[in-house]
């Protein structure tokens, strides 16, 4: 046996089904089902995913109203909906200010001038009787 990759390779490890399945209904077996569970943030229990409506008190959906229309800026054409705005924006490859995606950008050094630099430490070297 290799170690070579830290134990992180995509293989899964060997399982057995049965035995889990066994211990599962053996350690779980007051009702509990397998699937996912959400807790609880008032009460502190395990409800099912599917049961679970979060914690929200208003219990509605959500209606987003339509952007205000706006004249476009680059062609002057009235954009009215957001399916609008978006075709614009993609027609004429614009981007939102503040909705645009940051490229990484690497900071860059400041430029050190050497020679002032050994001046400097040479003069304070003096002025202190070094």
């Amino acid at each position: 046996m290799k170690y070579s990759d830290g134990g992180k390779g995509s293989t899964t490890r060997p399982t057995d089904h049965e035995a889990f399945s066994s211990n599962f209904d053996r350690i779980f077996s007051g009702g509990a089902k397998r699937g996912s569970y959400i807790q609880d943030p008032k009460t502190g229990k395990l409800v099912p995913k599917e049961d679970y409506y979060g914690s929200s008190d208003v219990d509605a959906p959500m209606v987003m109203p339509d952007i205000q229309g706006y004249k476009s800026m680059q062609t002057g054409e009235w954009i009215g909906s957001r399916s609008q705005h978006r075709e614009h924006l993609k027609q004429h490859r614009l981007v939102e200010i503040g909705n645009e995606v940051k490229t990484h950008m690497t900071k860059q050094e400041p430029k050190r001038d050497r020679e002032r630099l050994r001046r400097d430490i040479a003069e304070q070297l003096n002025r202190y009787g070094y």
